[in-house]
């Protein structure tokens, strides 16, 4: 397989875009995991204390690739297993896209073994069933295998597409194409998948139309992939439009029938043609053979019915001159069939709704006529045959008679054939009567377009409106920081909203309202505590209206307090803020080498506003010291002491009670004001 990135030196060279939604800093861009060096490495914003899910790393294509297998490396240079593949992501999903915004879900992995990753040094393959070209692709990342990481790593992000290279076999022989030519290669079958690599072609579509004509006979198109999942293989030819009449002509036709029907002796063959006469295929000098087995038939008589005359085989203009001794008025009356001619529509018939057909109606068929078609008031002229367009001049009388559209032609076209026509078309008739009986010559009655358009169509003169409008209504909930609800209008009209926070613009910043957007709209807006006041009663208001300018509010008071996961003491006082401040210390007064403190009970209150899970607890490890250990435990009696703890799903407002001590050995070394700090980390559900 064939690997789609290059070498990436920097987001845009030397070739695509590479991107991704943050960077942890300038020397971690997003095309580090596109460098081919698995030293090397893109990692996402870091943010201490904060869980940095649902990050992505992209990379535009120059032009669509069909990819069929993706490559991650995520390793970091520590030796330590957890931190070694922590930061490698558990679920994620490789995605697809032409426009940036309306992404396929090629392939989605959740809770990606972390022994796997360890197992392979960090680099894992996974081949995908794609069948479509897209010009974006991107690994979208959910979650960590570390629930303790705050950024993801990814070493390096490659692509692959499935090689496909082609030969051509004619006579025997195996051909590539260079340099605009067909070129004999010496090889023999069975062919090696080196002989495809080496010679085979990756896009046919190079071949000259005009190179293919030096092949005689039988061509054949041999075709090597490594995609896994492909089966077959198929190729569309397309050819200027021709009918078997112009492929046969002049030539003679066998028709071969097998069957092994053994009571058939015989078989029919119908053959539907346009209408002609002998005349037509014979020309003008005909031998006619006469045979028959009676005796007594000495002579024979053919009797030809003709619409003939001398003056036909006189070219030109010519006089016609009559004598006569009569001084008598003589009157000379003579009738002639028109010449070939082309008629052109002077107007254009406009189509306003879906062409369903078009019908000719002729009251004669007795000779030729054909059509053509134009879209730009006579600039050019077009024929569509066997569902093609192409041009057509119908200055050229014998250009027009023999490549214009039948009546049977003309009957197919329908609103398909017509997309990114236009709403107008007129009409050219190539019109030649039949010089060979006296019969009326060839008319059309009438043209119609049968077309699916509006109807009962209502026209109205001043007319005053009355909207009757039902005012926009909103559900909101307030739970800790977090501002949840839903704007919506039984209109099914538009709405927007603003929030206000004792009284002051909050959201947008401006005091203005939102853009006007479709209802409903979902609201989810997080109320930062550096705005609010801290224990004391604050007010929100919502503010919002519909389209035609009704507004209404919603409005909440609530008493100011930290917003976040909150370590408490036993009493419920607070121990931090939600930026990270000391508020209040557990104090476990002098502590003598050798000796476990007594135990202090802490709580942890959910106070982010939204349901969260795999709660992971444990010391800050830049505050570790020789013989000095700070245990954890889920219980006071009997203290269980471990390093970390983990919990489950846990709701707004719920607390989470455990027990912290500190045990030293003889070897812990003096340190005054000895401090260490705890670290929490979830997931939001």
């Amino acid at each position: 397989m064939i690997s789609v990135i290059p070498i990436m030196t920097s987001n845009t060279t030397p070739l695509g875009i590479a991107s991704a939604s943050s960077v942890y800093d300038s020397t971690r861009g997003a095309w580090r995991g596109f460098n081919k060096n698995r030293n090397d490495a893109w990692l996402s914003q870091y943010s201490s204390g904060t869980v940095q899910t649902n990050q992505w790393l992209r990379y535009n294509l120059d032009t669509p690739k069909r990819v069929i297998k993706y490559a991650i490396s995520a390793l970091s240079g520590t030796t330590t297993e957890q931190w070694q593949v922590g930061t490698a992501p558990k679920s994620w999903r490789f995605e697809a896209s032409n426009n940036g915004t309306d992404w396929v879900v090629l392939d989605e992995k959740i809770n990606f073994s972390k022994e796997l990753w360890v197992s392979s040094g960090g680099y894992q393959e996974f081949s995908i069933v794609n069948e479509n070209f897209y010009l974006m692709y991107r690994l979208y990342l959910v979650s960590y295998q570390y629930s303790g990481a705050t950024y993801f790593q990814i070493n390096e992000l490659d692509m692959y597409a499935a090689s496909e290279h082609l030969l051509v076999k004619n006579d025997g022989n195996f051909f590539n194409y260079i340099n605009n030519q067909f070129n004999r290669l010496s090889l023999v079958e069975p062919l090696s998948e080196g002989d495809y690599l080496s010679y085979g072609l990756t896009d046919i579509s190079i071949i000259a139309e005009s190179a293919w004509s030096q092949f005689t006979g039988e061509v054949e198109l041999c075709y090597y992939t490594d995609d896994p999942n492909k089966t077959e293989a198929s190729f569309n030819v397309e050819t200027e439009p021709f009918t078997l009449a112009e492929e046969w002509e002049d030539k003679e036709i066998k028709i071969i029938e097998y069957t092994d029907n053994p009571n058939q002796t015989e078989s029919t063959i119908t053959i539907e043609t346009e209408p002609f006469t002998l005349y037509d295929e014979l020309g003008d000098s005909v031998d006619v053979l006469y045979y028959t087995d009676d005796p007594e038939k000495t002579s024979a008589e053919l009797n030809i019915t003709a619409n003939h005359s001398p003056l036909d085989e006189l070219e030109g203009d010519f006089d016609v001159v009559t004598w006569s001794d009569n001084n008598a008025t003589k009157i000379a009356t003579a009738s002639s069939i028109p010449s070939p001619q082309t008629v052109i529509q002077t107007e254009d018939y406009s189509m306003y709704g879906d062409l369903l057909s078009i019908v000719d109606k002729l009251n004669s068929t007795n000779g030729t006529l054909r059509y053509a078609v134009s879209f730009n008031e006579s600039e050019s002229w077009e024929v569509c045959k066997f569902g093609k367009w192409r041009n057509i001049d119908i200055s050229s009388l014998v250009t027009f008679k023999k490549n214009g559209m039948s009546h049977y032609d003309i009957s197919l076209i329908n609103s398909a054939a017509l997309k990114s026509k236009g709403n107008k078309i007129r009409f050219a008739y190539y019109i030649e009567d039949n010089i060979h009986n006296s019969e009326p010559g060839i008319s059309i009655d009438n043209m119609r377009l049968n077309i699916n358009s509006a109807t009962e169509t209502i026209k109205m003169d001043n007319v005053a409106f009355y909207v009757l409008n039902t005012n926009a209504t909103i559900q909101l909930t307030l739970t800790g920081s977090k501002l949840i609800g839903i704007l919506d209008d039984s209109d099914q009209g538009k709405v927007q909203y603003r929030i206000l926070l004792n009284d002051k613009a909050y959201y947008p910043s401006d005091g203005s309202f939102t853009r006007l957007a479709p209802s409903p709209q979902d609201i989810d807006i997080n109320i930062s505590d550096r705005d609010i006041i801290f224990n004391q009663q604050n007010k929100l208001k919502v503010e919002f209206q519909d389209y035609w300018g009704e507004t209404d509010y919603w409005e909440t008071a609530f008493i100011g307090t930290y917003s976040g996961l909150m370590f408490m003491d036993e009493s419920g006082e607070y121990l931090s803020d939600t930026f990270g401040g000391i508020l209040k210390q557990l104090d476990f007064g002098v502590i003598i080498a050798g000796q476990t403190t007594l135990t202090q009970k802490v709580r942890i209150k959910n106070q982010l506003g939204y349901a969260i899970d795999n709660v992971y607890l444990e010391m800050d490890k830049k505050y570790e010291r020789d013989g000095v250990l700070v245990e954890l435990s889920r219980q006071a009696n009997p203290f269980l002491p471990i390093d970390y703890l983990t919990y489950g799903l846990t709701q707004p407002n719920e607390t989470i009670d455990f027990y912290v001590r500190i045990a030293t050995d003889m070897r812990a070394k003096p340190s005054p004001n000895g401090l260490f700090e705890l670290v929490v980390n979830a997931d939001r559900v």
